[in-house]
């Protein structure tokens, strides 16, 4: 075997007899390839490769749009360039001069309060439908006041999907951009942020169960937003309260408020007791502020129904001037709040807000005790507390969230003979639906069934409602089967009601749905409605389930081998 040598090396040829020295090659290495030669210290054939991946890359974002229109739509908030110039302002820095009142609305009702100017201090006071301590409402004002950025997100329905106001969930002229833009003129800061979850034609039916869909997995404050699209019966009562419980036990624990927007509709339909009536209820109960246009408009409503019309696009929905009313009703309240923080945080108040009462705005960390225990927990146990039963209460005395976030050990039906027969379970709302284009159902649990998922093309419009995505099915007998967890143990169908100007004379179609192999309990749900436009619907299938991992089957009826009009289900529902 001959040793390969160096390029320039010295080479000693072998023997060739009869052959000239000008045919005989010096060298027995081919020709190097220009794959293996080097460029920047790397071989071209990396080079090759690199080019070939950026090029790919580069194609695909030409042909495929960067981001999913109706996934991204339940998380709509502002752009990055919208906070640009925004830098954050402590008031409660000590080491500034704050000696004067930096808030030119304080005190509220005063000379500097244009609000109340404008639409007078009795209507504002009246809009005001509950006030409760305020005391998570202080918590996000103190801590915007040390300069800290804000999460603000809204639920709601057609009025806060900036419906007929622009059509867009952050339109400048619809209320939450309003009220966002003037949060951000009195605490600026880069990385506060507008979440805008609401979606038309949609009410706490869906939202009590499905509102994680559409919130932030942080947030400080939540706007809701359904005293127009709920619906004035008490099964609002119950779906209320359980929207309201599930955010307020959320890890993050935010704020509420609860805002009302007057229609002349739903004032025709039902006087001056509808679906906020039974709100009111759930704000009392759960000390959450609910505030209203209603004392602003309904005066001049009932005496001269025409004198409000420059408010409205519909007998519903707010025009662009119906939404600086709404804007304002919650600015009003704010402002309020922050006059009353103020006050206490420089110890000038008549009273001291339950906040700061609680032992609020003291810089341990809201919601937590100030000597909590633990992994760097600071002080541990104190003399007294020993190792036993004792110690260990001690310990969760400790950790034991501030008063002002404890949320009710009981839902407002409850009795005290309820407590007696059944241990309280506490609610953890679950929503499998159609709607949820992050974790949807996968494709294989349609296979074979007869039933089919079905989403409209995407577009650069936002989804009009909640029944925009569900699944559906025209062959009876298919069944279709959904795992689910379950929390405090009620299941519910939420599915799509249809007009009879569209199922025509033969009618509609009916499902029958139960819970795992319970089939003597189940529930036959029909989708004929007596509307004009197809209409969401939650039929509850069964209670008192088990907590933990289960199914609901739900199969179609009707005459095999013969279709019926198509059956759609939005989701199925948990508490």
């Amino acid at each position: 075997m001959q040793r390969r040598t160096a390029k320039n090396s010295a080479h000693i040829a072998p023997p060739t007899p009869g052959l000239p020295p000008s045919s005989i090659n010096i060298s027995s290495e081919k020709p190097p390839s220009r794959l293996n030669q080097r460029t920047f210290g790397l071989p071209n054939r990396i080079w090759l490769i690199v080019s070939l991946f950026l090029a790919i890359l580069f194609f695909t974002r030409l042909i495929l749009p960067s981001h999913s229109t109706d996934a991204n739509y339940y998380l709509r908030h502002h752009s990055s360039s919208y906070a640009a110039g925004l830098r954050p302002t402590n008031y409660l820095n000590t080491s500034d001069d704050y000696a004067g009142n930096p808030f030119d609305f304080c005190p509220t009702f005063g000379p500097g309060d244009e609000l109340s100017e404008k639409y007078g201090a009795l209507t504002i006071s009246k809009s005001w439908m509950h006030l409760g301590s305020g005391a998570r409402v202080q918590q996000v004002i103190h801590k915007a006041m040390l300069g800290q950025p804000v999460t603000i997100s809204i639920i709601g329905g057609s009025v806060s999907s900036c419906h007929g106001a622009g059509d867009d969930p952050i339109s400048p002229e619809c209320y939450p951009s309003r009220f966002f833009a003037w949060w951000n003129t009195v605490f600026p800061h880069p990385a506060s942020e507008l979440t805008n979850g609401a979606m038309r034609r949609t009410n706490s039916e869906y939202f009590s169960f499905c509102n994680a869909h559409h919130l932030p997995d942080y947030t400080d404050l939540v706007i809701i937003e359904l005293d127009t699209d709920d619906k004035p019966d008490r099964e609002t009562l119950d779906n209320f309260e359980l929207l309201v419980r599930s955010i307020l036990l959320r890890p993050d624990a935010p704020a509420i408020i609860i805002l009302g927007h007057f229609s002349p509709q739903v004032q025709q339909q039902n006087g001056f007791a509808g679906p906020d009536h039974w709100h009111s209820i759930v704000s009392q109960f759960y000390d959450v502020p609910h505030i209203s246009t209603k004392p602003a408009l309904y005066s001049r409503y009932i005496t001269a129904p025409d004198s409000i019309e420059q408010y409205f696009t519909d007998p519903i929905l707010a025009n662009t001037e119906g939404h600086a009313i709404l804007a304002d009703v919650l600015i009003a309240y704010v402002q309020s709040q922050v006059c009353l923080s103020w006050a206490a945080a420089r110890g000038s108040g008549a009273a001291l807000p339950v906040y700061f009462a609680l032992g609020g705005g003291g810089g341990a960390k809201a919601g937590t005790a100030k000597d909590a225990t633990g992994l760097f927990g600071g002080k541990g146990l104190r003399k007294d507390e020993g190792d036993g039963d004792e110690g260990e209460q001690a310990r969760r005395r400790a950790v034991a969230p501030a008063p002002h976030l404890l949320v009710p050990p009981s839902r407002i039906a409850s009795r005290p003979a309820d407590f007696l027969t059944r241990p309280f379970e506490e609610v953890a709302p679950a929503c499998v639906s159609a709607n949820d284009l992050i974790n949807p159902l996968p494709p294989s649990m349609f296979y074979g069934s007869g039933w089919h998922a079905y989403h409209p093309p995407p577009t650069t419009s936002p989804v009009v409602s909640s029944s925009a995505h569900y699944w559906y099915s025209t062959l009876p007998t298919s069944k279709l089967r959904i795992p689910l967890p379950v929390g405090a143990g009620d299941i519910g169908v939420y599915y799509v009601r249809e007009p009879m100007s569209v199922l025509g004379p033969e009618g509609g179609s009916a499902v029958e749905c139960w819970v795992d192999d319970n089939y003597g309990g189940k529930v036959v749900i029909d989708n004929e409605g007596d509307g004009s436009d197809p209409e969401p619907t939650l039929q509850m299938i069964d209670h008192y389930v088990a907590r933990g991992s289960h199914f609901v089957e739900c199969q179609l009826l009707g005459e095999e081998g013969r279709g019926v009009p198509p059956f759609k289900i939005i989701g199925i529902f948990t508490t």
